[in-house]
């Protein structure tokens, strides 16, 4: 019989709602999830009575709870954004869900706590309404103030003056108050961590950049810690989408008492590796780091050591975006070489390592150089690990708790094939066919601002349903699609369901 945790998640996505459920099937764990309809749509937030109701039914079944908190607090990381909630209320609801701790004690609580972003973007989608106008001065607005503070050139302060001028003080107020509401919030979870209430804590920092009141929000988050010696127990490091998945392969090492292994990064370029990824404020070789750190473990110094290897698609010079086509010329460059990379990687996997592939040559998409290029050398079924969605974070992130539970069971001694090949044919067919190539030929024909919803996903069906049954009969899986979705009515994400075909009686 399976174990059981309970997720709350950020919102009701799939990659953040079931890619930890079927990550923690892997090592033979239930993990619970609210009711999709309990966390709310987008910019509207979840249903505060529900949800809570939820977490005190589910309690008493499950070992541990994996956490957003803000989505117990203000209704899901979207509306976190946008919440105007008082910090009382919100304080409220924190003591609320820390209760189940004092009701079960044995509980392990693994939660995380976004440092709230900021979008060099007039995209208000995720954002107050006034971001539409204001999205890149507040930006740069932000950007600056963290120069001046630090090295104090008047240069940044002159930039600073005017786009204060710019911006209409009740804009800018209302959202320094925001920010400070939730940064304030942030620094009282580090006083549960030290009472033991909360047994881990990420900080994970979502679409960022190196300069920012975010970095100066982490800097003073970091001080805290330090100051405080939890620094292993709070994590803090670029991410968000991903980090339930990786506390769920977390806290399920921790409740088995298994050793954790380690990695080995294989860098398909060495440029690329030093680079900085969009959305990010460290090296991608850092940034791989914190992933692995953040899961409880570390690299390693020599392949032979390494319990995984995992092989980490860079860019050439500067990583790339799929879906809003910047940086395209940056990537596919001679300061990398694909062939000798997956060859190296194929070496390590003839000689009984296991090796999971974190694609992180582009934002927001798999890379259309390398995808052919790794699936004439190795079946999807070989790999302990592929991920090549959204950021470089949420991509490594998803890599390495895929592997790390693959090396569980395997260590263990239970089959996890059936599993593991669903999960894995759904990325390949999500983050390389769907977003890669579908979502271009989509949004060349349809306008999203003014197409309808069901116009937008017919497109979406019929552009992704011939490219699908292709793609698939190449890996030799055995499953076809069952259905298709657009979670937030956009084409920036989809959800796919597969079905076996011995389950529909195919030949």
């Amino acid at each position: 019989m399976s174990r059981k945790l309970a997720l709350i998640p950020v919102d009701a996505r799939p990659v953040t709602y079931d890619l930890p459920k079927d990550l923690a099937q892997l090592a033979d764990w239930e993990l619970i999830t609210p009711p999709k309809a309990a966390l709310g749509f987008l910019k509207k937030a979840a249903d505060f009575s529900a949800l809570f109701q939820w977490m005190k039914d589910t309690a008493a079944m499950v070992e541990g709870f994996v956490v957003s908190i803000d989505m117990i607090l203000y209704g899901g990381l979207v509306p976190s954004r946008i919440n105007s909630d008082s910090e009382t209320i919100i304080k409220e609801r924190l003591e609320r869900f820390l209760k189940i701790k004092q009701e079960y004690p044995h509980i392990q609580i693994m939660a995380f706590s976004s440092t709230m972003r900021l979008s060099n973007s007039y995209v208000n989608q995720e954002e107050k309404d006034y971001w539409k106008e204001y999205g890149k001065e507040i930006w740069s607005y932000s950007y600056h103030h963290h120069l001046f503070q630090k090295y104090g050139l008047s240069e940044d302060m002159a930039i600073v003056t005017d786009l204060k001028n710019k911006i209409p003080d009740s804009i800018l107020n209302d959202y320094l108050v925001s920010r400070d509401r939730n940064f304030v919030i942030n620094l009282s979870l580090i006083d549960y961590v030290e009472q033991g209430v909360i047994d881990i804590l990420i900080f994970p920092q979502d679409d960022t950049s190196e300069y920012g009141l975010n970095i100066m929000e982490q800097e003073q988050l970091k001080e805290k810690v330090f100051e405080k010696n939890l620094y292993e127990r709070i994590y803090i490091y670029p991410g968000a989408d991903e980090v339930a998945s990786v506390l769920t392969a977390r806290i399920i090492y921790q409740l088995e008492e298994e050793e954790l292994p380690t990695f080995y990064p294989i860098y398909s370029g060495m440029k690329g590796a030093l680079s900085i990824a969009m959305y990010e404020d460290r090296p991608l070789l850092e940034s791989v780091k914190g992933q692995v750190y953040a899961f409880g473990s570390h690299t390693v110094e020599h392949p032979e050591e390494a319990h995984i290897i995992l092989g980490v698609n860079v860019p050439g010079r500067k990583q790339g975006d799929l879906a809003i086509q910047v940086n395209l010329n940056e990537v596919d460059t001679n300061d990398r070489n694909l062939g000798e990379w997956v060859r190296k990687l194929h070496y390590y996997y003839k000689n009984d390592k296991r090796v999971a592939i974190a694609d992180v040559a582009y934002a927001n998409g798999a890379d259309p150089a390398m995808i052919p290029q790794l699936l004439s050398i190795f079946s999807i079924q070989q790999l302990s690990g592929f991920a090549a969605w959204n950021t470089a974070g949420n991509t490594i992130g998803t890599a390495v708790a895929q592997a790390a539970l693959v090396y569980l069971a395997d260590k263990q001694g239970r089959s996890t094939n059936q599993v593991k090949d669903k999960q894995f044919l759904v990325r390949l067919l999500d983050d390389y066919l769907y977003q890669t190539i579908v979502r271009q030929e989509v949004r060349k024909i349809v306008n999203e601002e003014e197409g309808q919803r069901e116009v937008l996903l017919e497109k979406v069906k019929e552009l992704f349903h011939h490219q699908s049954i292709q793609l698939i009969n190449k890996t030799n899986m055995r499953y076809h699609i069952d259905s298709i979705y657009l979670p937030w009515d956009r084409t920036f994400e989809i959800g796919i369901q597969l079905k076996s075909n011995e389950q529909e009686g195919f030949s």
